[in-house]
């Protein structure tokens, strides 16, 4: 019976077959509750003129703007997205190259899809793919997001090929001499963290980034003077709150912990640089 489905593979830690007396390497997505347990303790999340405390509904847009930001910013996504593309099909890449494609977005989860066709269909009479490649020849390097095509356990080159590439009207290209395809290899895959494998790298970065932009933005409201003195018939009090200087060496230390964590991200998760296939 064909598989679905490509193994699923883990991108953290990657290559992974086993983990002994493991640390807590995932933690859940932030929530406003844990936002506040954790980078915001301690902070008087109210407004020094009116008394109105930040609510859970402020807090989570927040989260939700930093999880969007590390999304553009690193092309990861926190929960599995299924993808369709379609690439151009190079008879060299096919032949010599072991159909090498490089797919849009990773960590690449799995494949569920792998055709050929030789029509610019869009879903009506005609537009079926010409071969539907089986998924146990799939053989996908996840972080470096790229697809290749390689012969199953016991099946022959000679087989291989032949399964491979069967039809009389992909043959006919090939006696035609057309050797490049536009859009011809359409694919389907799942890229992201599933649920419950978010590292904890990310996590941290997702609750620094909501931490900024609350404080950045509500700030000075929150601290808006260093202190209060009052005088009545020569009796004085003053008091002293936490005040711009404390806000301004808050988002300063968090700017620095998130320059080191989206680094780290960049780093392990090949972000760092763009490389491609020449």
């Amino acid at each position: 019976m064909p598989i679905s489905k490509t193994a699923t593979t883990t991108p953290f830690p990657y290559q992974e077959i086993e983990m002994e007396n493991a640390p807590n390497r995932y933690l859940s997505l932030p929530t406003p509750a844990s936002l506040r347990t954790t980078v915001l303790f301690g902070i008087p999340l109210r407004s020094f003129l009116t008394g109105e405390e930040v609510t859970d509904d402020a807090l989570q847009h927040y989260i939700d703007e930093a999880i969007s930001e590390v999304e553009h910013t690193l092309d990861l996504y926190l929960s599995p997205v299924t993808f369709r593309e379609r690439h151009d099909y190079s008879s060299h890449l096919q032949w010599w190259s072991f159909g090498y494609m490089k797919v849009g977005h990773g960590p690449i989860l799995d494949v569920q899809k792998f055709q050929l066709t030789f029509n610019n269909g869009t879903g009506g009479p005609g537009s079926f793919p010409l071969i539907d490649i089986p998924l146990e020849y799939i053989h996908t390097q996840p972080m470096e997001m790229t697809i290749q095509l390689v012969p199953a356990s016991g099946v022959t080159v000679s087989g291989f090929v032949a399964s491979l590439y069967s039809g009389l009207a992909f043959h006919a290209l090939g006696a035609g001499g057309v050797n490049n395809w536009p859009g011809a290899i359409q694919v389907e895959y799942r890229a992201g963290f599933q649920d419950g494998q978010v590292p904890a790298l990310l996590v941290g970065l997702i609750e620094n980034l909501a931490a900024m932009k609350l404080l950045s933005v509500m700030g000075p409201i929150l601290f808006p003077h260093n202190g209060v003195s009052i005088s009545i018939d020569g009796t004085s009090q003053s008091t002293s709150t936490l005040g711009p200087g404390f806000l301004q060496n808050r988002l300063k230390d968090l700017q620095a912990m998130i320059d080191k964590q989206m680094d780290a991200a960049k780093g392990y998760y090949q972000k760092r640089f763009l490389v491609d296939f020449l």
